[in-house]
């Protein structure tokens, strides 16, 4: 059994379900650079019906970040939020300037309820009074995407941190939460 969910994901062109869970390490370079924003450009409109071929349920693990961030990627404009702002996006009151060589790990989680959306990311920075942008590369040299649970799937894998992954008999995901589309 195949125990990699990332590749099976990236080889059969999926996408993280419901949540995707990313650790970004922000360095500063030769010089002070402060970074004004990280924009979510969404590659559609509106997202897209959720994928539905396989389902495989990976538990995550991971550090203490600095800063959590996360963003609704079913919203027509997504925006990076932190926990108790409510509807205020994070780079509209914050930057985050960092020293030469300094390092600051932020974790972001990419939400999806209603549908699929791939985006790309791009952080826009100031340094020596420039402002300059750059895109983020995806996870693994894949893409950024999430996609909503559906209702049913072809067929359910279930795994452990580092485990192999086993073929489920529950092919209906309605008793999850958050609730899958179509429950």
């Amino acid at each position: 059994m195949q125990s990699d969910a990332g590749g099976v994901i990236k080889r059969n062109n999926g996408a993280r379900a419901s949540e995707l869970n990313v650790s970004i390490t922000l360095q500063g370079g030769d010089r002070a650079l402060t970074i004004e924003s990280i924009d979510i450009k969404p590659r559609t409109t509106r997202p897209a019906a959720p994928l539905n071929g396989g389902l495989i349920c990976k538990p995550s693990s991971g550090g203490e970040p600095k800063i959590k961030l996360h963003a609704d990627l079913d919203a027509v404009q997504p925006a990076f939020r932190s926990e108790g702002s409510g509807d205020t996006p994070y780079f509209r009151d914050n930057a985050i300037t960092l020293a030469p060589h300094e390092q600051v790990p932020l974790h972001v989680a990419f939400i999806a309820r209603r549908g699929y959306r791939e985006f790309e990311l791009v952080i826009r920075y100031t340094i020596e009074g420039k402002i300059e942008k750059r895109v983020v590369p995806a996870p693994e040299g894949s893409r950024w995407a999430v996609t909503a649970l559906n209702k049913k799937y072809g067929s359910v894998y279930e795994g452990t941190v580092g485990g192999p992954f086993q073929l489920s008999e529950e092919a209906d995901q309605c008793g999850l939460e958050p609730k899958p589309v179509g429950c």
